[in-house]
């Protein structure tokens, strides 16, 4: 079955991108593979933002490459607020998904999106287009200009057509 990815940069999906995706899905019969990438250089920025929010559920998350990243850095308590935050984030919005009748998948890894996307493509042929989900937030944390919201070697050197959403 061919496959749809929605590739996040971040910890906070846009709910209307989401939206787009799991419609677009649904129209053209593919599963969603929800792939969210989260910047090693902003993991302090991100641990700041997390807990000015509300009160988190602090849930460990084995065998993640996000908390393996940190675990090796001594960084535990880091590990386990951001992927608690990252897959609280996601999970609020794959009830939609079902509902649509939509088949989704998620995941999540550290590391720069620009790499990881081109990656995951190559890694899994049946991806037909990518959406990306290029966050005001993740551009202001990251220092990134608004005037170059795709990075140039996403576009150069993926096989699938790209469809980049920035939602601010």
């Amino acid at each position: 079955m061919k496959k749809v990815l929605l590739a996040i940069d971040g910890i906070n999906p846009d709910r209307n991108v989401f939206s787009y995706a799991v419609e677009l899905c649904k129209r053209i019969k593919a599963e969603l593979n929800v792939f969210q990438i989260i910047r090693p250089g902003n993991y302090s920025k991100y641990i700041k933002k997390i807990r000015q929010q509300a009160d988190l559920a602090r849930t460990y998350i084995e065998g993640s490459m996000v908390a393996a990243t940190f675990a090796e850095a001594g960084e535990h308590e880091t590990a386990i607020d951001i992927m608690a935050e990252a897959s609280e984030n996601i999970n609020r919005l794959l009830p939609e998904s079902e509902k649509a009748g939509v088949q989704c998948h998620f995941s999540i890894k550290s590391g720069n999106p620009e790499k990881e996307i081109i990656d995951y493509v190559n890694y899994n042929r049946d991806v037909v287009l990518t959406i990306y989900d290029f966050a005001a937030q993740s551009a202001s944390i990251a220092g990134i200009k608004k005037k170059n919201t795709v990075p140039a070697k996403i576009k150069q050197k993926l096989s699938v057509p790209l469809v980049v959403v920035n939602a601010s």
